[in-house]
């Protein structure tokens, strides 16, 4: 076979893998409720108050692999799985470990083992959902979120918003996903005092600052509203950053 038969230039073209965490409250179960035919599976209970399609709350994680083996193996006609929460997710994950290791908490396993056993369920959870894309289906997680200090090699230690995920767990959701969206407020600069402050308009960025985690595959603008469609309209018209 010839070397230029296999050279590929143009853009895949994958439904998008988008994770999203915020605040309690600021409407991330709303705006993913916005997706193309969503289909929700939640290891919490957050749609009280909204009708969108679901699976039951899963209580255990053969519960939760369950309604994904359904997603993998029924026909049916949604084109985009919720995982609402990835830090409710965590819990189920961390009681499978300790029961099958008989102890209470994860720390309890010693040597850090307990996570690196959590692990192998969440490359369980990545392989579900890239063989739901390859079915077609967008694939969305939402994520509660946590102030942590960080301290960056060249510089004195800050906090930033990140995912409320161990940090192993958190490191490689961020490199699976496509986008890694932060739902906050507009910040505009006060012009009399050159202060940073919040207004009430709900956005989402979408480009890593001190103050949060993010990242893009996409050439999106640094701010989009909490507004799903926007950011498909921002995917679709946008192409991808060279490199990535």
């Amino acid at each position: 076979m010839n070397l230029q038969d296999l050279i590929k230039t143009t853009r895949q073209n994958k439904p998008p893998r988008i994770v999203l965490h915020g605040i309690h409250g600021i409407g991330k179960s709303t705006w993913a409720a916005g997706a193309p035919a969503p289909i929700f599976i939640q290891t919490e209970d957050g749609l009280v108050a909204i009708d969108v399609p679901h699976f039951p709350v899963a209580k255990t994680l053969d519960e939760f692999f369950g309604y994904m083996d359904m997603l993998i193996n029924q026909s049916h006609e949604y084109k985009t799985v919720v995982i609402d929460t990835a830090d409710w997710l965590e819990k189920l994950i961390w009681k499978t470990v300790c029961d099958e290791n008989k102890v209470t908490s994860i720390e309890k396993i010693g040597y850090g083992k307990g996570y690196v056993f959590a692990m192998q369920y969440w490359e369980k959870f990545f392989n579900g959902l890239n063989l739901l894309r390859d079915k077609g289906m967008a694939c969305v997680i939402l994520a509660h979120n946590e102030i942590k200090s960080f301290s960056p090699p060249d510089g004195e230690p800050y906090d930033r918003f990140q995912i409320k995920l161990h940090k192993t767990a958190a490191a490689r959701l961020e490199e699976w996903a496509d986008v890694v969206l932060f739902a906050g407020f507009a910040v505009t600069v006060n012009a009399d005092t050159g202060k940073a402050i919040n207004n009430a308009e709900r956005v989402i960025h979408t480009t890593n600052k001190p103050a949060w985690r993010a990242k893009t595959r996409y050439a999106l603008p640094d701010t989009l509203p909490l507004n799903f469609a926007a950011l498909l309209t921002a995917i679709k018209t946008q192409p991808n950053k060279k490199g990535e």
